[in-house]
């Protein structure tokens, strides 16, 4: 849906980094064409990607980013720059939220950053306002000169529902770029560029934009008048069903702004002054960013009700409905009694992420283990890397590229182990990460020369965000770009990284002699292990099979000889591969629908009980 309204807007330039649940809007309009887009590209990072866009813009062409919250964190610098200067072409960013963090290292609220950046905020309730909001975000862009942001949560991204298209826009074709001192943010003239977009705000709070857009018109059901219950975006939806279900439609009225900042704060005031609620009731996920803006805005104009918001629902985790429906029974039934509790939760348990099958990370972390304990100290990142069952419990994993930054502090320390032990410090990256926000602290660890081993985990792709290509990529076969890879070691030498390695994972024994030497004394400075081996779902799309001479087909199946097997466990739980199994007698066996054919259980097996045989068509 908000691809179809990027497209109908007429965008001339599409960017993204990889990051779900919004990365489909992204692949959608890559493969879509649209007839506007001048380039539709993955960028290295979200802060390269708003600089391009903005300058896009300043040159009058329409332009769109996607990006998931935590990449705002990484773009907002210029977001923030952005407002002061002001943009010509439509500008609009798609954000994608992550409430429960389902799919992301954290579930920050991001329409607080329109507090202090000023960027209007959009979060459209349904399907086809996304569409509409995405399309008409632009219009409102180019008339107020400002970045516009429209916010969908997770739960909107993975839905389905049906729209209603629209009229694909004409290009947009930028112009030349003309010099202003309105782009130059520096000391009286950043002040006054500051100035002046206080009062477009201002502006924009006494004629909202819903005025001008009737596609943006806040929703408002006056049917009871002893509350007022405030909401946006998907949640629209839960407070009307709710009200339906319980019978309540008459017990509350509803306001539901599409636009979320700014506020039109004269439909507001005129509502409650109206009405005269005695109750106001927010329901909204993580951290009441209408609470907070509204009932500020109730103080400054002396309206005086009671208000429930985060003091009756969490400012963490998911808001669903049955939660919502049960907020709005306690404050709004007057015979509403606690319905009775399951004595056992009928939530399943949450569960850890792990690798698929064949994955060469599995083989990495494998051998690591093997040189590594819990009281050694691993700088973990975002992406597949993060996953691990081995080291679910003392791996690092916060925001991207932290780990190496996090490893040369930490390095710096000199901790021991209660057994007086030097601690080891080490740091994981995967090629993507390294190149959205690794390099600098890659940079600093050979300056400082840090005590610590980086391994960085090159499969070639961004693969937990759906395999989109990273800098790395293997070219399709007869590609013209085949020599246009960047090389990873040769960034680490122009970087001036003295100690350089490049490993295979399945190669079991050589990689675990190289950790053998590297481990064995931590305080010889940096070292950089390139630990390659391509993503395996990519390379089975590529060579489902082998074809011999004679065009018959053959394939390697690998099978746990039982007489051989002492259930020594090592390829079931300490390998953890997912592709074995244990039968009703506890004997363990290879599944052959999901084994991907690594060979690692057979390097690692010390019995010598995986047989490794060919298969011949």
């Amino acid at each position: 849906a908000a691809a179809r309204g990027a497209y109908e807007a007429g965008a001339g330039l599409v960017l993204t980094y990889p990051g779900s649940p919004v990365v489909e809007s992204f692949e959608i309009l890559a493969e879509a064409g649209s007839p506007a887009a001048d380039r539709c590209s993955i960028i290295i990072n979200e802060h390269v990607a708003w600089h391009q866009a903005l300058g896009f813009s300043l040159a009058g062409g329409r332009s769109f980013i996607i990006m998931k919250h935590v990449g705002v964190n990484a773009a907002a610098d210029p977001m923030h720059y952005s407002a002061y200067t002001g943009v010509n072409g439509g500008m609009v960013i798609l954000a994608g939220s992550d409430p429960g963090a389902n799919c992301s290292t954290g579930e920050f609220d991001i329409r607080f950053y329109s507090l202090h950046t000023h960027i209007p905020i959009i979060e459209p309730r349904d399907f086809s306002e996304t569409v509409s909001s995405v399309r008409n975000a632009f219009d409102v862009s180019e008339r107020y000169k400002l970045p516009v942001m429209v916010i969908i949560p997770s739960a909107l991204c993975y839905g389905v529902g049906t729209v209603d298209s629209g009229t694909v826009a004409d290009a947009k074709r930028g112009a030349p770029f003309v010099n202003s001192r309105d782009y130059t943010c520096v000391g009286p003239l950043a002040v006054r560029r500051h100035e002046l977009l206080m009062k477009k705000i201002a502006g924009l709070r006494e004629a909202p934009l819903s005025c001008d857009e009737p596609s943006l018109k806040s929703a408002f059901d006056s049917c009871g008048r002893g509350a007022l219950i405030v909401t946006s975006g998907i949640y629209y939806d839960f407070v009307k069903e709710s009200l339906r279900e319980t019978g309540l439609e008459s017990a509350a009225s509803v306001y539901a702004p599409i636009v979320t900042y700014p506020l039109n704060e004269n439909e507001l005031l005129g509502a409650m002054r109206a009405h005269d609620y005695k109750k106001v009731i927010f329901i909204e996920d993580l951290e009441g960013f209408l609470e907070l803006t509204i009932t500020s805005f109730m103080a400054e104009n002396r309206i005086s009700a009671e208000i429930y918001g985060k003091n009756k629902s969490d400012n963490f985790g998911e808001l669903k409905y049955p939660a919502v429906k049960e907020i709005l029974q306690k404050l709004l039934s007057e015979d509403y009694r606690e319905p009775a509790r399951p004595v056992f939760s009928l939530e399943p348990e949450p569960r850890e992420g792990t690798f698929c099958p064949g994955c060469p990370h599995r083989a990495f972390f494998y051998a690591l283990t093997k040189y590594l304990s819990p009281d050694d100290v691993i700088g973990g990142d975002i992406g597949c890397s993060s996953l691990p069952p081995h080291f679910s419990s003392w791996l690092t994993c916060m925001n991207s590229g932290a780990s190496i930054a996090s490893g040369t502090a930490l390095a710096a320390r000199g901790g021991q182990t209660d057994g007086g032990r030097a601690q080891k410090t080490v740091s994981l990256i995967g090629d993507s990460t390294f190149f959205h926000s690794g390099m600098q602290t890659i940079l600093e660890c050979a300056a400082s020369d840090s005590n610590q081993i980086c391994f960085i985990l090159d499969n070639g792709w961004t693969s937990m965000t759906g395999h989109q290509p990273t800098f790395t990529t293997r070219p399709p076969a007869g590609s013209e770009k085949a020599d246009e890879r960047v090389s990873i070691k040769r960034v680490l030498e122009a970087f001036g990284v003295k100690r350089i390695y490049e490993a295979d994972p399945y190669r079991v024994d050589r990689f675990m002699a190289l950790l053998n030497e590297l481990t064995s004394d931590v305080r010889k400075g940096f070292a950089a292990v390139i630990v390659r081996r391509e993503c395996r779902l990519q390379a089975k799309k590529r060579a489902a099979s082998k074809i011999t001479n004679d065009g018959a087909s053959k394939a390697e199946i690998f099978e746990i000889i039982s007489a051989r097997c002492a259930q020594c466990n090592e390829c079931y739980s300490v390998l953890t591969c997912p592709a074995i199994f244990k039968n009703a007698g506890g004997d363990l066996y290879i599944n052959h629908d999901i084994c991907d054919g690594c060979g690692v259980c057979r390097q690692i097996c010390p019995n010598g009980a995986i047989a490794r045989i060919e298969v011949r068509s």
